[in-house]
């Protein structure tokens, strides 16, 4: 069955009349500009997936709706801040790995060492050593250590020193002036960096179990699956998504990560925040997931509430809102984090 589409256009003040004449109340902060403004920013069909969770409320108002949009911004660059940590413990862990195994410099390009066939860069990684002639920035005679690289290095003479006849994977060499691994993972994307884990073999080591262990998780299936995981938060994060009551793929849990998760949905952002702390190894330091929640979950709503970007696009919002309002709020919150 094909139907044609019907839905209503409206404006934001039109959605925000509908919400008032079906139960919302006014803002008690905000001047009705004030709230179309912020209202404008967030995008009323991002808006629509807040609005849903104050809804059954037998007392709900604009207010509550953009506290829960705001804490959702604010969770979600802590979160995004957390995946860059542990993108930045892969890269350093498969770098470390990798070179304790090989003294050439370009052995990620020799088929050789790889799993998989045909493997290919993703584009977003080498689009960064496309060959260059011009200097972007002529008032920095380096403004990036890509450009450096380019401007001094010619991968030609390095495929004749450190590739003279091996079989190599897909490469460009017209294109792109391929560089040394290290320099390349340092600045590939979270993806790219997972596909070198699971497709690099130096001799008979399989830099994938080398990764794993250095993660405490020597099971490949269960590696992989963290992985998945950690590409999908960070993907999320990255395009603005709503995050705190969304559900997300699980992940087997390991040691303490498995024991503070006992009755928290195992989908839900309340895990994804655990699983953050267990990839780099910060649960170590609590004895309970109550522990965990006086720590973590009570500074992350003190800090949201204090937060200079939250406040500064809101109006103040946060700092004009009662305690007992941002206590009730904290606890609907909570609640669609962790059920």
């Amino acid at each position: 069955m094909s139907n044609s589409y019907s839905g209503i256009v409206s404006t934001t003040e039109d959605y925000l009349n509908y919400l008032y004449s079906y139960g919302f109340y006014k803002s008690k902060y905000l001047k009705d500009s004030e709230i179309i403004t912020i209202c404008n920013k967030a995008g009323v069909f991002k808006l629509k997936g807040y609005v849903k969770e104050i809804s059954h409320l037998s007392q709900k108002n604009i207010d509550d709706v953009l506290i829960v949009y705001l804490f959702d911004r604010y969770f979600s660059k802590t979160l995004f801040d957390l995946t860059v940590r542990i993108e930045s413990k892969l890269k350093s862990i498969l770098i470390s790995e990798s070179y304790k195994r090989t003294s050439n410099h370009f052995f990620y390009l020799m088929e050789t060492n790889h799993k998989w066939n045909d493997y290919n860069i993703d584009f977003p990684t080498i689009s960064n050593w496309k060959v260059r002639t011009d200097i972007r920035n002529p008032i920095e005679t380096y403004s990036h250590y890509i450009l450096f690289y380019l401007q001094n290095y010619n991968f030609t003479m390095n495929q004749r020193r450190y590739l003279n006849n091996s079989s190599l994977i897909n490469i460009d060499d017209t294109q792109y002036n391929y560089p040394p691994f290290k320099y390349l993972i340092e600045s590939a994307t979270l993806g790219s960096v997972i596909s070198f884990i699971r497709s690099l073999k130096i001799g008979t080591t399989d830099i994938y179990s080398k990764v794993a262990d250095n993660f405490g998780l020597g099971s490949n299936h269960v590696f992989k699956n963290y992985l998945e995981r950690l590409n999908e938060i960070r993907n999320r994060v990255a395009h603005g998504g709503r995050i705190f009551n969304r559900t997300f793929r699980s992940a087997t849990g390991i040691g303490k990560y498995r024991t503070f998760r006992l009755g928290i949905n195992n989908h839900k952002s309340l895990d994804v925040y655990l699983f953050l702390f267990f990839m780099l190894n910060k649960l170590e330091g609590y004895n309970s997931m109550n522990e965990f929640k006086q720590d973590q979950l009570k500074n992350i709503f003190e800090e949201f509430k204090q937060d200079f970007i939250s406040n500064k696009e809101s109006f103040e919002l946060l700092n004009k809102y009662k305690s007992e309002d941002f206590e009730y709020i904290t606890e609907v919150i909570l609640k669609k984090m962790s059920i």
